[in-house]
């Protein structure tokens, strides 16, 4: 009796020895939830948190729900390219790498890769995505148009990019794109010296300047409306399932919706077929539907077609499978909402 006490006292001492910090102990539910609002996910098929989104985590967007989760805020950090991880809504499996983005003082280029959008190459070089645009003439009508292989002017902050024309002055330059002449001679990139020395076609930084927007001319229906053409309700309904990859913006007035290749496309209301069409600079295979209420919803990057031009839909009819085609770097749908001509939010019309 006596010698079965000794042995349990001498093995309670020795286990109040024993160094645990070495132990592989699983991660704690609040441990799980920080790295996973800390998490950078790829952009096509995955979530993204981008200056566009508001930095907020997105919900999956449920077409037969019409539901959408309600965001949460995160925590921006910076994902080197070989570390991004996939996000499920379950435990993280590895927490993403977070590095220093170095100063530039100068212009680089940058070689656009599949699954890239303007937000993601904006953030990982720290700029902001309109002076990614601004500084490519090809992205200006259209940030879409993006295409594996082609190469982009990154400037060193965020800004614009100004050729020197005959007859410039820092002031005028300074005036025309709202910015301060104090800040374009300090920008390290145009190493000035003197206000009034600047030299026809040099390359000048204007930090924190920016363009005027000049809004896209677009279309509308002028034929004559089919006799059977479905008016649609005016309540929009999600067109597809996936994740939103890039938001509604000044220079990107749509959203685009990823997900798998295949996945289906349908009407978010009730409407008529006023254009079919395959623009391969461009929207690629897309579809256009008027509402009858002024309303006109563009479907764009689809694989296929499953309706015709003057074809009377109903709200959730399958219009085809989501694909890549177009100018697109990854399969993901390119949606519009346009009200009497003029693109609208159409976060602002979907449940």
């Amino acid at each position: 009796m006596h010698i079965s006490a000794i042995l349990v006292i001498a093995l309670v001492v020795l286990a109040t020895r024993i160094d645990i910090s070495s132990w592989e102990l699983g991660p704690t539910p609040e441990a799980v939830q920080s790295r996973a609002d800390r998490v950078i996910l790829s952009s096509r098929g995955g979530q993204r948190i981008t200056e566009e989104t508001g930095l907020t985590q997105l919900g999956l967007l449920r077409t037969t729900a019409g539901e959408r989760r309600t965001p949460t805020p995160v925590q921006l950090v910076a994902v080197s390219p070989t570390s991004e991880v996939a996000w499920t809504g379950g435990p993280v499996a590895e927490a993403t790498t977070v590095i220093e983005v170095a100063a530039r003082t100068e212009v680089i280029t940058y070689v656009v890769q599949a699954g890239d959008i303007v937000g993601s190459i904006a953030q990982r070089f720290g700029v902001s995505s309109d002076s990614i645009v601004w500084a490519n003439a090809k992205l200006e009508g259209n940030p879409d148009l993006l295409q594996i292989g082609q190469v982009l002017t990154i400037p060193p902050v965020s800004g614009v990019l100004h050729t020197v024309q005959k007859g410039d002055t820092l002031e005028a330059i300074s005036k025309r794109y709202k910015a301060s002449i104090e800040d374009i001679m300090a920008c390290p990139m145009n190493k000035l010296t003197d206000a009034q020395i600047l030299i026809e076609g040099q390359l000048l930084m204007v930090p924190g300047g920016e363009k005027p927007y000049v809004p896209k001319v677009v279309s509308s229906w002028s034929g004559p409306v089919p006799q059977n053409a479905t008016k649609g309700t005016g309540v929009l309904g999600w067109p597809t399932t996936g994740i939103i990859t890039q938001s509604y913006w000044n220079l990107h007035r749509a959203i685009d919706i990823a997900w798998q290749r295949g996945t289906t496309v349908v009407a978010a209301d009730s409407g008529f077929v006023i254009e079919v069409g395959n623009s391969p600079g461009g929207y690629g295979v897309y579809v256009v539907i008027d509402h009858g209420n002024g309303l006109q919803t563009w479907y764009a990057h689809l694989d296929a077609v499953y309706v015709s031009q003057g074809q009377s839909v109903s709200k959730g009819q399958k219009l085809g499978p989501m694909g890549n085609t177009g100018k697109s770097t990854g399969p993901h749908l390119h949606f519009e909402v346009r009200k009497n001509g003029v693109q609208m939010n159409p976060l602002n019309y979907l449940p």
